[in-house]
């Protein structure tokens, strides 16, 4: 806020995604902050969850990517486009899900000053094209998840050299459930998350641990480690976030309750912390193992693909999205997951994409290879 004469100047913020669930936990932290003026919310489909929000932020404009609807302002694949152009806000929260953040994330840099970015398929697609449109933008990135918000947190100030950066996990909601049979967990079983309440691909992606890979995959672009500096560790209790290694040994974590609005916030109020959320305690077990590779393939098939180039990265991410959607829909065996990204992988992938169009020409292909796979498995 800017401060003049007891005159306090709320900076803009839009929330592209909002009926989602990190849309919608964005929201409940901007109804609680003075900070903030909510000028623009955009969904895909949901109109009317996305009117009913705007009663609560009667200042927005909205925008409806994926249909029409009365009374939505912006309507159609321009939509966050206008929405930018006629708020040009300080702020964005691209709380998008999917490969289709990624162009709207690039739209929402040119016109903002920070992304605070919850659509991790931008970073692992997008890669240095997306951070270079970024840059190009003046735009900054304060990461949303809550992995790499507490990774980002322990870095930020940091004076000694870091060395590596551990990205926890806490398994899923079948972690527990025997090797041989994995294959016939339902959608039901896995999206009991045990500790998180997220959207259902990265609930499934969770139980897979696709979501660490493609955390990985970030956290390369993100802070710019190499592959052999980032590790992923299996911490059940899901406390602590994110880790780092000093360069005389020291760990440094955060740990913090599994809350996705203590992130937002920070993400939102950077470089500050405002409001008090409920208590935490550190109290209790906590423990920290290395993943079984055979429980969790694709975690080492994630390492792979960052050394294999751009195009592999868009492929883990777009048959993945296939293969869960396929999984939801009781269509795969919960094992198919992997098997389906695996087998799309082996094609020839190209190794350098330098714009949107060839990115998304391998997703598009990535994604029908995949669907034809699901159709072999029916």
């Amino acid at each position: 806020m800017d401060e003049g004469d007891g005159f306090i100047q709320s900076k803009k913020i839009v929330v592209l995604g909002a009926t989602g669930t990190i849309g919608k936990m964005t929201l409940d932290v901007l109804k609680r902050s003075e900070e903030f003026e909510v000028v623009g919310i955009s969904a895909h489909q949901s109109a009317k969850l996305l009117l009913k929000e705007k009663a609560e932020f009667p200042g927005a404009l909205t925008a409806l990517t994926g249909d029409r609807a009365e009374d939505i302002d912006f309507c159609g694949d321009h939509a966050i486009e206008a929405l930018m152009e006629k708020t040009h806000p300080e702020q964005v929260v691209v709380g998008i899900a999917g490969f289709a953040g990624l162009k709207h994330a690039i739209t929402a840099a040119k016109y903002s000053n920070r992304l605070c970015l919850a659509n991790k398929e931008s970073i692992v697609a997008g890669g240095d094209f997306f951070l270079k449109s970024v840059k190009d933008s003046n735009c900054e990135i304060i990461p949303v998840d809550s992995e790499h918000n507490a990774v980002f947190q322990l870095i930020d100030g940091e004076k000694s050299p870091v060395e590596s950066i551990f990205i926890t996990a806490s398994g899923g909601a079948v972690r527990d459930v025997p090797i041989e049979n994995l294959k016939d967990v339902t959608p039901e079983m896995v999206l009991k998350h045990p500790i998180w309440n997220m959207g259902a691909r990265i609930t499934v992606d969770s139980a897979t641990m696709f979501n660490k890979g493609l955390e990985i995959m970030e956290a390369h672009f993100l802070f710019g480690f190499p592959v052999n500096k980032i590790v992923a560790v299996l911490h059940p209790q899901g406390k602590v976030h994110g880790m780092i290694r000093l360069n005389d040994g020291t760990i440094k974590m955060l740990a913090s309750r599994a809350d996705m609005r203590l992130p937002i916030s920070y993400a939102c109020h950077y470089p500050k912390r405002t409001e008090n959320f409920e208590g935490f305690s550190p109290f209790g077990e906590l423990t920290f193992e290395k993943p079984d590779p055979t429980r969790y393939p694709a975690l080492n098939l994630a390492y792979e693909c960052l050394n294999e180039g751009d195009g592999a990265r868009v492929v883990y991410n777009a048959a993945d999205e296939i293969a869960v959607e396929a999984f939801l829909k009781k269509k795969i065996y919960f094992t198919d997951i992997y098997r389906i990204v695996e087998k799309v992988l082996e094609n020839n992938w190209p190794k350098i994409l330098n714009d949107y169009e060839s990115i998304e020409a391998v997703d598009a292909k990535a994604r029908r290879l995949a669907r034809e796979m699901v159709k072999r498995c029916c």
